[in-house]
C-alpha cells in the first residue's frame, strides 16, 4: 500500500500531463516516498486518455480511470479518491497551476507543524481573469458563512487529507456534494496555506464563473441548511413585522388618522400572508431537503475502464 496517493481529474489537458508527471516523479523521488498517481479522465474530447494510458503502461506508479460521461471536476475527483489507497490523499489540478514542487510545503504543515485532518493550498493572487478572482472571493465568503467555519479557512482543489477523511468522501452517495464541502462539514482541524498560483501550462481554463457559483451552491445545499433557514427566518421576520404594522395601523385607524376604507386591512393581510408563505416554504423545504438527502444516495458516475490497477485492465460499468 502506498503512503501517498495523488488524484488528478483530467479534462482537455493532454499537453500538460507528461510535464505534470515528470514534476511529480521528481518531487516524490527527492522525498523518497512511496506513492501512486491516479489520473481520472473525465470523458475528455482530446487525447488525454491515450496519454494517461501510456503513463500507466510505462510508469509503475501511474494508474488511470476513464469515466463513461463527462461528470465534472468534483465527481472525477471523487472517482479517484474512491480507488486511492494512500494514507495521505492529495488532490490537484491537471494544468500545472498547482505546482507539484510545493507539495512538500503542504506535507510539512499536515504532518509536522500541526495535527491537521486536511490542509488546503490557498492562492492570495490567482493567475485568472479579474472577474474570476472577484467571483472566488465572493464564493469564499459565502462558504465561510454557510459552514460556520473560520474565515481564515480558504478552500481550493489543491489539498492534502488524511486517509480517514478520504474514507468519508468514499462513503458519500449524494449527487451534489463536493469534496471541499464534505471536508469542512466533517472536520475541524483544517489549515489553509498560502502558496503561489502558476500560469496555466497549456490551453485555457474550462472552469467558468457560472461553474464556480454552481459549485458554491452545491457546497451549501449538500451539507448545509442555511438557505432554507434564511428563508424561514425571513418569513418569521415578515410575520412579526406584520403584527407590528397591525397594531400601528389599528391604533392609527381608531384615532381617525386613516380615512381610506379598507387600506389598513389590505396592507396587513398582504404583509402577513407573504410572511406566512415564506415561513411555510422554509419549513416544507426542510422536509424536502431531508428526503432528497436520502434519495441522492444513488450512484451517478460510471467508470468506463481503468488501467494500472491490480488485475484490471477494464472495470467497466462500476457506478458510484
Amino acid at each position: 500500500m502506498p503512503s501517498y496517493s495523488v488524484v488528478i481529474p483530467v479534462y482537455k489537458s493532454s499537453k500538460c500531463l507528461l510535464e505534470l508527471a515528470n514534476r511529480l516523479d521528481t518531487v516524490f523521488g527527492e522525498l523518497n516516498l512511496d506513492y501512486e498517481i491516479i489520473m481520472v479522465d473525465d470523458c475528455s474530447p482530446d487525447d488525454s486518455w491515450n496519454v494517461v494510458s501510456e503513463l500507466a503502461r510505462t510508469r509503475l506508479r501511474y494508474k488511470g480511470v476513464q469515466l463513461l460521461t463527462n461528470s465534472g471536476q468534483t465527481r472525477a475527483t471523487m472517482a479517484g479518491i474512491k480507488v486511492a489507497s494512500g494514507e495521505i490523499v492529495i488532490t490537484m489540478d491537471d494544468d500545472l497551476q498547482h505546482d507539484p514542487q510545493l507539495i512538500p510545503l503542504l506535507l510539512d504543515e499536515l504532518e509536522k507543524k500541526g495535527d491537521y485532518d486536511c490542509v488546503f493550498a490557498y492562492f492570495p493572487e490567482k493567475k485568472h481573469a479579474g472577474y474570476r478572482n472577484i467571483g472566488s472571493k465572493i464564493i469564499s465568503g459565502i462558504n465561510s458563512r454557510a459552514f460556520g467555519s473560520n474565515e481564515k479557512i480558504k478552500v481550493s482543489s489543491f489539498r492534502l487529507m488524511r486517509g480517514y477523511m478520504a474514507q468519508i468522501i468514499r462513503q458519500n452517495q449524494s449527487a451534489s456534494a463536493t469534496v471541499g464541502g464534505l471536508i469542512i462539514a466533517n472536520a475541524a482541524r483544517i489549515k489553509s496555506v498560502p502558496i503561489p498560483h502558476n500560469e496555466r501550462f497549456s490551453g485555457k481554463s474550462n472552469y467558468t464563473v457560472a461553474k464556480q457559483f454552481k459549485q458554491a451552491f452545491d457546497n451549501i445545499c449538500s451539507v448545509s441548511m442555511l438557505p432554507l433557514r434564511m428563508i424561514s427566518a425571513a418569513g418569521l421576520l415578515a410575520s412579526v413585522l406584520s403584527g407590528g404594522l397591525l397594531c400601528y395601523f389599528l391604533i392609527k385607524y381608531l384615532m381617525g388618522g386613516i380615512s381610506q376604507a379598507g387600506w389598513t386591512s389590505l396592507v396587513i393581510l398582504i404583509t402577513f400572508f407573504a410572511g406566512l408563505i415564506l415561513l411555510s416554504l422554509g419549513v416544507i423545504g426542510e422536509y424536502i431537503a431531508r428526503v432528497l438527502g436520502e434519495l441522492q444516495k444513488s450512484k451517478v458516475t460510471t467508470v468506463r475502464q481503468t488501467i494500472g490497477f491490480p488485475e484490471d485492465t477494464t472495470d467497466k460499468g462500476e457506478r458510484f
